[in-house]
């Protein structure tokens, strides 16, 4: 996703446009074409758009290396929902077919280019999301070839389904926590709690000194936010949020809502930021195709307040941030101030009930496919 943004009485294909150049073109996937391809090599492709049975197995085959590339065996991938908007075409880039998908995994190097330095075969990697919609030749795979610079070093005490699962949500919960700096004293609102970017942004908002006001949809899942760290717990199918968030703030409101559903619930949210405060979306449940959302409220709710889409690569195109971001992750991590939690690990051949499960939206943390 892309650039900041105000909204306007109308959101028209330019938005799109300017969201398009920011991201990077999807990769082609040829019919097999290298010499030296790997017997058993396997990846996920799609040759139509659709639902999560488009989805097919075929082998693989990569061509040599290019510079600045590793050869990594996929030990773990994470998944995450723009995948499934890709695959129907409901992303913010069409796909070009055949198309392929993956953008986060843990594997091992087998294989480096001429001059790659800092990594080596043998060393166990995470790959991190610094591309769009896929790193590399694809994460959904048996093996990808990926740039050296969206590799980090995995520690000897860490598993691969727990570093799979820390990557994507920590950075995008990063990029969003640190967009609007807050401090101790602040009250920050964290729509979808229980998403792993929901809990990583409770988590770091925590640990930066906020008061963190989460929410879910049902009262049953409370316990759950309020066991990542969240101070207040809100069900927005129960209970009037501008309401509740208006008891908790005296009034005031809150400094920073981040966003990730989107639809109705914006209005209620806008209601509930305080005067010069910020509105980050950076997703929209609540629209089955991110194109179509829309920002629709009265123009004099906006007053004295902002709202802005932030997408992840406000983050990645800057080694200065990025570099930031993953030494306050690993560190958060280390002190057990950051979590990421797994809701549950299949198969790699699972991979259509995966993409069945990532629709559904009923998940409490990563979901993850296991590969070796």
């Amino acid at each position: 996703m892309c650039a900041e943004r105000r909204p306007t009485a109308e959101t028209g294909d330019a938005s799109i446009d300017s969201l398009e150049r920011k991201i990077m073109k999807p990769l082609t996937i040829d019919e097999p074409r290298a010499s030296d391809a790997v017997s058993g090599m396997r990846r996920v492709q799609f040759t139509q758009l659709g639902g999560p049975e488009v989805l097919e197995m075929v082998p693989l085959q990569l061509s040599a290396l290019p510079p600045g590339h590793v050869r990594v065996e996929i030990h773990t991938i994470g998944l995450n929902r723009f995948e499934a908007l890709f695959r129907r075409d409901h992303y913010v880039i069409a796909p070009t077919l055949p198309a392929t998908l993956g953008v986060e995994a843990v594997g091992t190097i087998t294989e480096t280019a001429p001059g790659v330095d800092g990594f080596q075969a043998g060393d166990r990697v995470a790959i991190l999301p610094i591309q769009s919609p896929t790193v590399g030749t694809g994460t959904y795979a048996t093996h990808a070839d990926v740039p050296i610079d969206a590799l980090v070093h995995v520690a000897d005490d860490r598993s691969d389904e727990e570093e799979a699962a820390t990557w994507m949500a920590s950075l995008q919960a990063y990029t969003l926590a640190t967009k609007v700096p807050i401090t101790r004293g602040d009250t920050v609102i964290v729509t979808a709690g229980t998403s792993s970017v929901g809990t990583a942004l409770i988590q770091i908002a925590h640990d930066l000194g906020a008061t963190v006001i989460a929410t879910t949809r049902t009262t049953a899942r409370k316990p759950e936010i309020l066991a990542l760290g969240a101070d207040h717990a809100i069900a927005t199918d129960d209970e009037d949020l501008a309401a509740v968030v208006s008891t908790l703030t005296s009034g005031r409101g809150a400094k920073v809502v981040y966003d990730t559903v989107g639809g109705a619930l914006l209005a209620a949210l806008i209601d509930a930021t305080a005067q010069f405060g910020h509105v980050l979306c950076y997703g929209a449940q609540t629209s089955p195709d991110i194109r179509a959302a829309r920002v629709d409220v009265p123009l004099v709710s906006l007053d004295r307040k902002s709202v802005s889409f932030v997408d992840l690569f406000e983050l990645v195109e800057f080694p200065d941030r990025l570099a930031a971001a993953k030494t306050y992750i690993s560190d958060a991590r280390d002190r057990g101030a950051l979590t990421i939690g797994i809701d549950r690990v299949l198969s790699f051949d699972d991979v259509q009930e995966a993409h069945h499960i990532l629709e559904s939206g009923r998940l409490a943390g990563k979901l993850l496919l296991r590969v070796t």
